[in-house]
């Protein structure tokens, strides 16, 4: 969808030789004429009903779709990259649990 960019209008100063008065400001005519809108008539509560259920209708459709092309892990994959993940949580939970007990015991000497 493309944004529309609306031109501004442009400002001229001109200034008449030998004058005092202070400089006039003239606009400049855009070069495309405005367009006026025409009323839109206002949908009814059923076809907007029904227009709603469609497209919701038509996400669904293309959930299912989508979700039929996914490769699914099989529980053997599944239970090895969570068992990964479990044992890389718990070093480094081990780890930053041993610099903040070594900074703290620091920080208590610096204070001491």
């Amino acid at each position: 969808m493309k944004k529309s960019k609306k031109k501004k209008k442009k400002k001229s100063v001109v200034a008449s030789k030998g004058s005092t008065d202070k400089p006039k400001a003239v606009a400049v005519a855009e070069s495309r004429p405005v367009k006026s809108r025409k009323p839109v008539a206002k949908a009814s509560v059923k076809d907007r009903t029904v227009g709603v259920v469609n497209t919701v209708n038509q996400f669904l459709r293309e959930v299912r779709a989508e979700l039929s092309k996914v490769t699914w892990p099989t529980r053997k994959d599944t239970i090895a990259s969570t068992s990964v993940v479990l044992v890389i949580v718990i070093i480094i939970a081990a780890f930053l649990g041993l610099v903040d007990l070594g900074l703290s015991k620091l920080m208590r000497l610096v204070l001491s």
